[in-house]
């Protein structure tokens, strides 16, 4: 965990054995979902939402990003639906047969998604107690609050302290940035206002985008989507030096840099050369093709998190 947080007035400090469940859009590297699970002693599992292409349902991981964006390159409509409460309570059932007598939740933003509110249903009528935990973000902000949870339940706190420290660690210590090529599938789906996505056509602006409290806003308007990275970039890197010991994780939709084309690459470069000389850690990562649908093809994002 980033730090050794105290427990608050009435948390409960007794260990317990911990289940945690995240939603799919959820961001963890093969390595890093390893880890999770070896700390929980396989109480773990990950609820998948859908994408739909055209109409045509597809569990998410199981289509391509790039496929998808091209698809949405071509044309094709792209939306998602999010998980059933039955799906959570499945998932749920499981973990409490594999041990777990508490089971921890965590999930995309509730202003983006009914994702939390299916959890939040299932949990109610879960035979183990549940507590759910609304990311306000999503991808790999949220992913390194997965990993502080499973850390901090591998070293004995109890559910209130973990879903505590999980809430500062999201508050404090992440920051989640991007900047789509278009705005037309964050309008399509009802992520942006539609005055706000007119106006940056006629006027030829690129936003850069973050989310506060859960909610898309615009952290700045500029001409081209060139300027709008290095405007990305360098919010991304005053904020790492604000938090110190940090991680900086580069997502693109294509599912790789190099699919991703010169623009991703040179926001990873520019955020490289300051990482090494910092100590800062650098990933990529692939955006879920949830979140794709939203943003869609030629989406580049930072996600600035503390080391969990």
């Amino acid at each position: 965990m980033t730090g050794e947080r105290g427990h608050r007035p009435g948390e409960d400090s007794g260990a317990g054995q911990i289940g945690l469940i995240v939603d799919s859009t959820v961001l963890l590297r093969a390595d890093e979902a390893a880890r999770v699970s070896r700390d929980l002693d396989s109480r773990f599992a990950v609820v998948p939402l859908t994408v739909l292409v055209d109409d045509e349902p597809h569990v998410d991981g199981a289509l391509p990003p790039l496929e998808l964006c091209r698809a949405m390159a071509e044309g094709a409509r792209a939306s998602t639906s999010m998980p059933a409460p039955d799906d959570f309570a499945r998932a749920i059932a499981d973990l409490a047969v594999a041990g777990a007598d508490h089971v921890l939740i965590l999930t995309i933003s509730r202003a983006l998604s009914g994702t939390h509110d299916s959890a939040v249903r299932a949990g109610a009528s879960a035979e183990v107690p549940v507590t759910v935990l609304d990311s306000a973000t999503t991808s790999a902000a949220a992913g390194g609050a997965a990993l502080l949870i499973a850390d901090g339940a591998a070293r004995g706190r109890g559910a209130a302290a973990l879903r505590a420290a999980a809430e500062d660690y999201l508050r404090e210590e992440t920051q989640t940035l991007f900047c789509p090529a278009t705005l037309e599938h964050l309008e399509r789906g009802g992520r942006i206002g539609r005055a706000a996505s007119l106006v940056g056509r006629a006027l030829s602006i690129v936003p850069v985008l973050g989310l506060t409290d859960g909610v898309v806003d615009t952290r700045a308007r500029v001409r081209t989507l060139r300027k709008a990275h290095a405007r990305m970039t360098a919010e991304s890197l005053a904020t790492a030096r604000t938090l110190g010991d940090c991680e900086i994780v580069v997502l693109v939709s294509e599912g790789s840099l190099d699919a991703a084309g010169e623009d991703a690459r040179a926001v990873r470069d520019a955020l490289a050369e300051v990482a090494e000389d910092e100590g800062w850690a650098l990933s990529e990562g692939v955006l879920s093709p949830v979140i794709v649908a939203h943003v869609g093809p030629g989406a580049v994002g930072v996600v600035v998190r503390g080391r969990s």
